[in-house]
This record gives C-alpha cells, sequence and structure tokens, in this order.
C-alpha cells in the first residue's frame, strides 16, 4: 500500500466547531468518591469489516497510545494489532463523549521488517515520543521452532523500520528446548509507556519469568517485573528493573480450561509512578464454555522498591522490595457499562484521553477481541475525578 504519513490521512476529519465549546475547571471531586467514572463507552461488533482496511481484517487491538505531537494528527490514535502473520498499526480518531462517544477507524500501516528486525512480531504494547518515533512491544513468539525472542522495534512517523532496543538476556529463552529462563509464552512484553519527559521508558512481563516463579493462581499471586530503559541519546538503554506483585487469579464457579492474571498494560504518570492494569481471564472447558475476566487498575509506585537487574531468579532471593500498589478502580464496580460488557472483556490497552468537556481529564481503555465471534473490540472513556 502506498506509504502516506497516517496522521496526515485524518486531517480532513477534524470537526472545527467541537473546539469553540467553553470549558472550565472541573470542580474537585470529595476524597471518598471514585478516581474514575465512567464516560462513554464504544462497541464494534465481532468480526466487523472496515472499508480502510482492505484485505486486512480488523481486531487484535492490543495497545493504544495517542500521537502526542502538535497539530491536527495530536488527536489520532494510535492502535497495536497483536495479530503474529501481519503486525499493523491502526489509525483511530475519536470524537465525543456520553451518549455521543465514538471510535472511528480511518486507516491501518503494515509494519515493515529491515535489516536486523525480529522475524516475526507479537505486537502488545505501544508508545510514542514528540519527534515522531513509535516503539512497539512485542512478547515474542514461544511455541515456534526456532523461537522469536521478545523485542521493542522503533518506527518513524512514516511506519518505516528503525531498529529496535536491546532486551537484557534473562528475559529470552533458548531458540530451542525445554524453557528453563526467560518469557513464558504469551505471557511477555504486553505493556509499553513513556514518561512525560521522555527520559524513561518501561515495559513489563505479563507473567513472571520462569526462573522467577510459578504464574499466579487461584490461591496466591506472584512476582512479575518492570522493566525501566533510561534515555541514552535518541534511543533508550536497558536499566533497573522492578519486582511487581501479582494478585491471584479471580476466583470462577466452574473448573476452567485455561486462568491467568498478569500485567497488560502501564501508564506512566512520573518517572516513578505508573498506572498498571492487570487482567484476570478463567475460560471453561468446551466450545460454549463459560469465561470470567476481572480487570483493575493500579497506581504502583517504584519509590523504595529494589532494583533487581542483579538479580537472576525473584523465588531463590531473599528481601526483595517490591513495587506498592494502591487500587484506583475494578471494572467490575463500573456503573453504567452496557450488557455487551456486563461479563467484561479481553481489556488491554489503556492511554490518557482527550481533555473532556468539563474541563476533566481522561482515560481511555480497550478490549483485543482475539478475532473471535464471542469477543468485541470495547473503548471505554473515563472521567477522572480526582488527581492521579
Amino acid at each position: 500500500m502506498r506509504r502516506l504519513s497516517p496522521f496526515a490521512i485524518v486531517a480532513l476529519a477534524v470537526v472545527v466547531g467541537a473546539c469553540a465549546a467553553t470549558r472550565r475547571a472541573p470542580a474537585a471531586a470529595p476524597a471518598d468518591e471514585p478516581w474514575l467514572e465512567l464516560a462513554g463507552e464504544f462497541n464494534i461488533p465481532p468480526l466487523t469489516t472496515f472499508a480502510p482496511l482492505k484485505a486486512a481484517r480488523f481486531g487484535g487491538v492490543s495497545g493504544i497510545t495517542f500521537d502526542p505531537t502538535p497539530g491536527p494528527g495530536g488527536r489520532d490514535l494510535l492502535g497495536i494489532c497483536d495479530d503474529r502473520e501481519t503486525s499493523r498499526l491502526f489509525i483511530f480518531r475519536i470524537e465525543g463523549e456520553g451518549a455521543s462517544f465514538r471510535v472511528d477507524l480511518r486507516a491501518y500501516f503494515p509494519l515493515p521488517s529491515g535489516p536486523g528486525a525480529p522475524r516475526a512480531l507479537d505486537a502488545e504494547g505501544i508508545a510514542m515520543t514528540r519527534s515522531g518515533r513509535i516503539y512497539v512491544a512485542s512478547e515474542g513468539i514461544q511455541n515456534r521452532d526456532p523461537r522469536v525472542p521478545p523485542s521493542i522495534t522503533i518506527y518513524n512517523r512514516r511506519v518505516e523500520y528503525l531498529g529496535h532496543l536491546p532486551v537484557p538476556p534473562r528475559f529470552i529463552a533458548a531458540e530451542r528446548g525445554e524453557v528453563t529462563h526467560g518469557m513464558r509464552e504469551n505471557g511477555g512484553f504486553e505493556s509499553l509507556t513513556i514518561t512525560p519527559d521522555e527520559r524513561r521508558l518501561f515495559t513489563a512481563t505479563e507473567l513472571p519469568l520462569v526462573q522467577d516463579g510459578p504464574p499466579p493462581s487461584f490461591e496466591r499471586g506472584a512476582l512479575t517485573r518492570i522493566l525501566e530503559y533510561q534515555s541514552d541519546g535518541d534511543s533508550f538503554r536497558p536499566a533497573r528493573e522492578f519486582a511487581y506483585p501479582l494478585d491471584a487469579v479471580a476466583k470462577a464457579d466452574f473448573t476452567p480450561r485455561t486462568s491467568i492474571n498478569g500485567i497488560v498494560e502501564l501508564l506512566a504518570l512520573s518517572p516513578t509512578e505508573l498506572l498498571t492494569m492487570e487482567r484476570s481471564f478463567a475460560v471453561e472447558p468446551g466450545e460454549n464454555g463459560r469465561s470470567v475476566a476481572r480487570i483493575r487498575i493500579y497506581r504502583a509506585s517504584l519509590a523504595g522498591a529494589s532494583d533487581v537487574s542483579p538479580v537472576e531468579s525473584l523465588q531463590k532471593t531473599r528481601g526483595v522490595r517490591p513495587v506498592s500498589k494502591t487500587l484506583l478502580l475494578d471494572l467490575a464496580d463500573v456503573k453504567g457499562l452496557s450488557r455487551e460488557l456486563a461479563a467484561l472483556d479481553n481489556f488491554e490497552g489503556m492511554a490518557f484521553g482527550p481533555t473532556l468537556a468539563d474541563g476533566s481529564r481522561s482515560l481511555l481503555l480497550v478490549s483485543d477481541d482475539n478475532f473471535s465471534a464471542k469477543q468485541r473490540t470495547s473503548f471505554l472513556l473515563f472521567r477522572i475525578r480526582r488527581p492521579l
């Protein structure tokens, strides 16, 4: 397809009149009110097709970020697709709030390869700098022979491949044979975020590294790792690592075929404060088996946490001080969700959204439909009621 800037494509969609609305400072919320209040929901039905996609299928939106550059492109929402065969980037435009809230697909761009690029991607997280560099986190593909290692690849505004960041060896499993260290299959880099000053980039392993211990169960949680990258010229280099305490898997009233709880998204507030999204999921055996999901958003503080970058195995090391976390939102407690989301879904993406009509900041969540007829891509817009 023709290589145009994705952010120029949507300039014609800007509604100038919307900018004329009078904005006022939001009223301070009482201390006992929820941190986040639902301000809009937009659902894309399963297996929806879109004209801009041509032959590509829609779905698998696993991470989102807004273009931070000034100008019309600055309201573009970038969504990364986790299709392992044809990795691609979606360009969305969001409009309105409340009953008028909607998200429109404008374009898509395949993620190209280049000399030294990973053989394939399982793209799960995305972040963008004000200079126009796009970073994409892939958890790798562990069930191929040879395995495809995890990666953080770099693209420019024209979605041309520029290179990739180094990943510490402890995160990478052997190419073949038994996995005795490194990431688990489907449990690697699901998240990516850049701090407001753009001097740090963070990702995390969804599940513990093999050498760090077993994943969470219904009975207990586990420790996974947050990996910090620090700015190094016009790129980033690996720096500190932190142990993050995962919750136990949410209880189900059936015996599951599979169950999981892990970090699926990060959103940086400062160099030491992050929002983390934990997704717990359990699926009943059988084609029509039930499923249960629990989505929680925490504020996590790195202050006082141990730097575990020298630690090869968390389960064999004593005295590790993990990251502290405070619950901000449990989607099960959100009032006003539609019937389609009564049982929640596979939420994986999170980004700060636009300023709302009353002057409030917003937070945007998205679910990954797994290209399934039983799931949907859902966008949830939240008003931030209390300072984060």
